[in-house]
């Protein structure tokens, strides 16, 4: 059954965000109606990471966001976030599924049109698909892949397809009239200086 994703689906940023915690940067996204959020750090210690993710998922709990974790099926499961999302390099999907269990969110990042069509055979809930447009979030992101593949790639999946990748405010709706159910922003939203507002800016702008 696919899962009601929001057409706005933020990724947090520490750093774009200028923050001490990723709950800082949560409670200010769930004031501008963030409903998912995506927490993504590369580089905080476990211990650290921990401990904040704990209390964004006490956070969350309280203001019913759905909170998922970038990268790490452990520490999802340590801080009891509702699900993970994996990259291709990552744990395979079958693995976080299995560590996660049948009612965890699993997400799962692809680049091209046949990892897409492998994706069907997998046990994930939706797929990321991108990057979208040029996007200098990753150091070394996959080339972009454009409105019409990603139009392509959500014909082809049969489960929800986030779009990811050097997406403006400016480009939201044309992304979800190729067919993406999400939009995923991280540095439009991160870099703003006022995320509440940012996040309310983008919700207007898919016209949901």
């Amino acid at each position: 059954m696919k899962i009601p994703i929001p057409p706005i689906y933020p990724i947090t940023d520490k750093g774009l965000a200028r923050t001490a915690t990723h709950l800082a940067v949560l409670r200010e996204l769930a004031r501008g109606g963030a409903t998912w959020v995506q927490i993504r750090d590369k580089t905080t210690p476990a211990g650290e990471l921990l401990v904040d993710l704990r209390r964004c998922v006490e956070f969350a709990e309280r203001r019913a966001v759905t909170l998922i974790v970038d990268d790490r099926c452990d520490l999802a499961l340590a801080a009891g976030a509702r699900g993970v999302h994996l990259g291709q390099e990552d744990l395979p999907p079958e693995a976080g599924r299995l560590l996660l269990g049948p009612g965890a969110v699993v997400g799962y990042s692809t680049h091209t049109l046949g990892q897409v069509r492998r994706s069907r055979a997998l046990p994930v809930d939706y797929i990321g698909f991108g990057p979208v447009f040029p996007t200098a979030t990753k150091d070394r992101p996959a080339p972009a892949v454009g409105l019409g593949r990603l139009a392509a790639a959500c014909a082809a999946s049969t489960v929800p397809v986030v779009a990811i990748g050097g997406i403006g405010i400016d480009r939201v709706a044309g992304v979800l009239a190729s067919g993406a159910a999400s939009v995923a922003v991280i540095s439009a939203l991160m870099g703003s200086g006022n995320l509440a507002r940012e996040m309310e800016r983008f919700l207007r702008a898919t016209g949901r």
